[in-house]
């Protein structure tokens, strides 16, 4: 029994280093969230329209050159997005997954830069397009490297650390453009470009801070490179109540069976793993949940609400600096309180299915009934309809942060095989900024031309998707990145955490035995891996 209990207290053991290097990274995240979410705080600036000559809301000429340019704005942002986590599917394999993420960090710096110091609306936009590259590196190298750091049982916590992170940069963001409101009248053009010259702050510390974080240890392992994987994973699972460092051999036996596996089986069908992810059913069907996760997330309607807010709450009454300062409530509730809540969750309700379908439930409810409002009392003054509608926004985020943000990450990074991993998150995080492209460049002149039946596309959506992930997402919770290949069909190298405390027990011995680090070149060692394979 004391045993067991020790299994147990281990297989749950996040050390200081572990969470130290997830904090690091996440300001990764914090980057994507501040850079996704400053233009809704930009177009709140007058400063912002009279420095680049575009008619404000109700002034002639707003619903085509401004709403045209706020649409370009996104757009490119959008675009290169898409493009750089296409990027990734080829460079985090290649140079790595730390060096996508000091890429990332550069083009963020760059965009952000450009941004903040534009001469003219092109300077702007190319700006927003050079940010977009940087963020659609690091939106999705960041989770995807913080999930091969995380041990099973902690995994929704730590990787949940992406989409909470992510969100103090949509508060940082708001809550800076309410601030600034106020500098408009002594200095209107400080009062946009500050905010913009911010973007800056987060990409800088992780620059400096990506020098000192490890490489992931499985692209180490994939790379032939066992000893530096050994050290760096004896540094993340290094626990007192672990004197032999069995969690550390476990995962690291674990991981290298489950890549040569892989490897030998790709080999004997003849495909890389290019191919593979088109020809082999089980990649095929990882490629395609992987997609619809993040497209069908983001269609559920977060970035339409959070980057056209000012817009929104202006429809429902609201004038002067409230919008924004609403804006920044909304942001900061879901930073405070939705985001981290759902992060804490994932590790103890233990279903990233049932989560997610629930959350995409409350989407749809209160987006209809914001729809509703906007329907019925956008542009009256019915002060009870409009904080009805008020009201839904803030409901809205309940469900979406709490259940939806973190499970669209934590889910994407948890499906794929190491050989597949880039390839796989690139295409989903393409699958994001692909429905985020096309979302917020029709929004603004959708919002304007048919008014509250834009939301339809949001509310229909959520109908069409929510049948599709109960009956064919399976459940990834609790098991390590090469045990949910069997949800998937295909076969698993070594069994840790879906084996009874006996079978552990029983590998555990054979491990504290074995040099894992050089395995290959014992014919003894290995006869022995295959019987405890076989017996897990």
């Amino acid at each position: 029994m004391a045993s067991s209990s020790t299994t147990r207290r281990r297989s749950r053991h996040t050390n200081p280093y572990n969470r130290l290097v997830t904090v690091a990274v996440a300001f990764g995240s914090l980057t994507y969230g501040y850079c996704s979410s400053i233009i809704g705080s930009t177009i709140g600036q007058p400063g912002w329209y009279e420095f680049f000559n575009l008619p404000q809301q109700g002034e002639e000429g707003y619903g085509t050159t401004t709403t045209n340019a706020i649409a370009t704005a996104n757009g490119l942002y959008s675009a290169g997005g898409a493009i750089g986590s296409l990027f990734v599917m080829w460079a985090a394999t290649t140079l790595g997954r730390k060096r996508c993420i000091q890429i990332g960090a550069a083009l963020a710096l760059l965009g952000g830069a450009l941004q903040g110091g534009a001469a003219n609306l092109g300077m702007f936009q190319a700006g927003r397009v050079i940010a977009g590259l940087g963020i659609g590196l690091l939106v999705t190298v960041c989770p995807m490297y913080m999930g091969e750091l995380a041990p099973p049982n902690n995994r929704g916590w730590l990787v949940g650390h992406h989409a909470i992170f992510l969100v103090f940069g949509y508060m940082l963001s708001g809550w800076l453009g309410y601030a600034c409101y106020y500098a408009t009248n002594v200095n209107s053009s400080f009062a946009w470009r500050f905010p913009l010259c911010m973007q800056c702050l987060a990409p800088l510390v992780l620059l400096i801070t990506s020098i000192y974080i490890p490489r992931s240890p499985r692209w180490l392992l994939q790379k032939g490179k066992t000893e530096q994987a050994w050290e760096v994973l004896k540094q993340l699972r290094k626990s007192d109540d672990d004197p032999h460092d069995l969690t550390a051999k476990e995962e690291l036996y674990q991981a290298k069976m489950q890549i040569a596996l892989d490897a030998a089986k790709l080999k004997a069908t003849g495909y890389g793993p290019w191919t593979a992810v088109i020809k082999k059913k089980s990649y095929r069907k990882r490629m395609i949940i992987g997609f619809l996760t993040q497209w069908g997330a983001e269609f559920a309607g977060p970035l339409v609400i959070n980057n056209y807010s000012v817009i929104l709450y202006t429809n429902l009454g609201q004038t002067g600096s409230m919008p924004l300062l609403l804006s920044a409530l909304w942001l900061t509730t879901a930073g405070v309180i939705y985001n981290p809540l759902g992060a804490w969750l994932h590790d103890r309700i233990n279903s990233r299915r049932w989560m997610f379908m629930v959350g995409l439930m409350g989407c749809l409810v209160t987006t209809s009934g914001l729809a509703g409002c906007i329907a019925q009392y956008s542009g009256t003054d019915n002060k009870a309809g409009n904080a009805a509608g008020v009201f839904f926004v803030f409901l809205y985020l309940t469900f979406q942060g709490t259940l939806c943000d973190t499970t669209m990450y934590i889910y994407v990074s948890e499906i794929f095989p190491t050989e597949i991993r880039p390839i796989g998150m690139g295409f989903s995080l393409f699958g994001q900024f692909a429905s985020t492209l096309i979302l917020l460049q029709t929004a603004p002149i959708g919002f304007v031309n048919i008014g509250w039946k834009f939301y339809l596309v949001v509310i229909i959506w959520c109908i069409v998707f929510i049948p599709i992930v109960y009956f064919y997402f399976p459940e990834t919770a609790r098991l390590s990145l090469e045990e949910i290949s069997a949800r998937f069909g295909d076969d698993v190298a070594v069994h840790i955490n879906d084996v009874s405390e006996e079978q552990r027990r029983e590998l555990d011995e054979f491990l504290k035995a074995a040099d894992v680090v050089h395995m290959e070149g014992a014919e003894k060692e290995k006869a022995a891996g295959e019987k405890a394979i076989e017996s897990a």
